[in-house]
């Protein structure tokens, strides 16, 4: 059975733990910026040995899922490595018949990790075409195209099947989508009887009142956010005949894997000897997980864990 921990650069992380604090505004600036300096200084590097490779070899470095690859893992487009991902859908009760729906799939490495572990069948559903691509070649180079299909879909007009799945994950699946009561209850009618929901993402925390760095993060984005309370998630599953089990705020542990993420990057040493377009690539991606991390401790973006459960199958 997977266990309840993620792994983050060798360091195992329980969520039921309380996170630690996140630091204030200016001592949390203080500490990123050395890391994207240091990332600046590696790029800026950059000579001769961009001159030697390839034509393709650059492309594929420039290629934002290639980048965030690198970053995360084969596979992997979001913090978060397959021991994490194991934990996440340990709620669901998984097993070799089961069928598992992934929302939001990216190029299929954490649906391919739980098929594999437990021999399911996974769909994944993404609104990315390159994704859906990309991770279709995968999974058949990798031998799992049996086990994971990847389908394209827009999330605003999604149709599923009734009681089709036994569970469905969902990572960062719906921060984006406007009608989120229709989606979530299309989401929650294609499970079967006593099917659980796990999702985790960004939400918006009020209190925190209007911060620039949430408006930046938001601007950047390449999908208009459309954010919800952990309030307003918990009153829709509710209204769906759904209760919470988990409602966590776990945006320490989230800002946690995105920095050891860049961490690993700049360790391994790859990134010196790009070329321009590939050293802009590369920092464009920086710059947008600086956004992501300054939003988060502006206290006005959270990131949660939420673990969604028919109200039946807990009497």
């Amino acid at each position: 059975m997977a266990q309840r921990t993620g792994t983050l650069d060798g360091i195992p992380i329980d969520w039921q733990q309380s996170p630690p604090p996140l630091p204030g505004s200016a001592r949390a600036l203080a500490a990123r910026r050395p890391l994207l300096e240091r990332l600046r200084r590696a790029l800026g590097a950059s000579g001769q040995a961009a001159a030697q490779r390839t034509p393709d070899a650059l492309a594929t470095v420039a290629d934002p899922l290639a980048i965030r690859e690198r970053l995360y893992g084969r596979g992997y487009v979001i913090p978060g490595d397959a021991a994490w991902v194991l934990a996440l859908v340990e709620p669901l009760r998984l097993a070799a018949a089961s069928s598992l729906l992934d929302l939001a799939a990216g190029l299929g490495g954490p649906a391919r990790a739980v098929a594999q572990t437990f021999h399911l069948r996974v769909m994944g559903l993404e609104r990315d075409a390159a994704c859906v691509r990309q991770a279709n070649a995968l999974s058949a180079a990798l031998g799992a195209r049996h086990l994971v299909e990847m389908q394209l879909c827009d999330p605003e007009s999604l149709e599923l099947p009734i009681a089709r799945f036994d569970g469905a994950l969902g990572r960062e699946a719906s921060y984006a989508v406007v009608e989120k009561e229709r989606y979530l209850r299309v989401v929650t009618r294609a499970l079967r009887g006593y099917g659980t929901i796990a999702l985790t993402d960004f939400a918006l925390d009020r209190a925190a009142g209007e911060m620039e760095e949430l408006g930046a993060w938001a601007a950047a984005l390449p999908q208009p956010p459309a954010l919800w309370t952990e309030a307003q998630y918990a009153d829709c599953f509710r209204s769906l005949g759904f209760t919470l089990r988990a409602a966590e705020d776990i945006s320490a542990v989230y800002r946690r894997q995105i920095v050891a993420a860049w961490i690993r990057y700049l360790r391994a040493g790859e990134i010196r000897g790009l070329a321009a377009a590939q050293v802009e690539a590369v920092l464009a991606e920086a710059e947008a997980c600086s956004r992501t991390i300054a939003a988060l401790e502006s206290g006005a973006l959270r990131y949660y864990r939420f673990e969604a459960t028919p109200q039946h199958a807990l009497r």
